[in-house]
């Protein structure tokens, strides 16, 4: 399955553009590789090691750090992509591994009490709880939507108790972040009472426009796929649907919509 699309840039393609597809591909992976490189790295070298191992190291001291961590996340990934059997399980596993931090990672621009240790706690429990759920036999889940969803119930309960296990961030931090970005949302009304600072966007109006742009895309793409299919009565309700969701789209983002501040500008600095 996986060669089917080269085959087919191979059989249909003049060698022109087959070139110009190849080269287009090769960028794409060039790009996907060196970002995940520098994202590992970074992540070692600032919120690892300048964090918690040595939080007065020098420029030169982190400098060394990343690029000793840039050779280490390549090695590291090497090794994965030679042991890797197919994509679709190397897919599955990132997926595993990643999926119990997602609700604590989105929860934590809603909620003041999401703190560092469960933030922490979610992403060690999700790689740990992925791991042995997707390689080792005895906890291995073959089903992959079973799966999923054990590695976010678990995970969500250990983050869930960390949190409440440890205190919260301090006041001044708190008020800090909420000055900085301003959320939305019932989840900062303390905090937005101590500062007298309104959210930056209305939470109420951005649901709705994530629920009006989910029937704009699904509606277009179903609807051409209902089209090309040669099943126009599931292609005309689609295409309402995408068309039902594109002025609602249009209607919400007539409502002026209010600069995000930056720190160090104040209000006069924007037009």
């Amino acid at each position: 399955r996986e060669l089917g699309y080269p085959k087919l840039m191979i059989d249909f393609l003049s060698p022109g553009i087959l070139g110009v597809v190849v080269a287009s591909l090769v960028a794409a992976f060039m790009s996907t590789v060196s970002t995940s490189i520098n994202w590992g790295a970074s992540f070692i070298t600032n919120d690892l090691y300048r964090r918690f191992i040595k939080p007065d190291a020098t420029q030169p001291q982190l400098v060394l750090v990343g690029r000793l961590s840039s050779i280490l996340v390549t090695v590291l990934g090497a090794i994965a992509a030679f042991l890797a059997t197919d994509v679709a399980t190397v897919f599955r596993l990132v997926i595993a591994i990643g999926t119990g931090s997602g609700l604590v990672l989105i929860l934590r621009w809603f909620w003041w009490r999401v703190n560092a240790a469960a933030e922490l706690t979610a992403i060690v429990a999700s790689f740990f709880v992925g791991m042995a759920t997707s390689l080792v036999p005895a906890f291995k889940i073959e089903d992959f939507g079973l799966r999923i969803m054990f590695i976010t119930a678990t995970v969500t309960i250990l983050w869930v108790m960390a949190m409440l296990l440890t205190p919260q961030e301090s006041d001044a931090t708190l008020e800090e972040f909420y000055r900085r970005t301003l959320p939305g949302g019932p989840g900062w009304q303390q905090q937005r009472m101590k500062t007298g600072l309104s959210p930056a966007q209305d939470l109420g109006k951005d649901l709705q426009k994530v629920l009006a742009s989910i029937l704009l895309l699904f509606g277009a793409l179903l609807a051409t796929g209902g089209f090309l299919l040669l099943k126009p009565n599931i292609g005309w309700i689609f295409l309402i649907m995408g068309v039902l969701g594109w002025v609602w789209l249009r209607q919400l983002n007539k409502s002026k919509i209010l600069p995000m501040p930056r720190p160090g500008l104040d209000d006069d600095d924007f037009v």
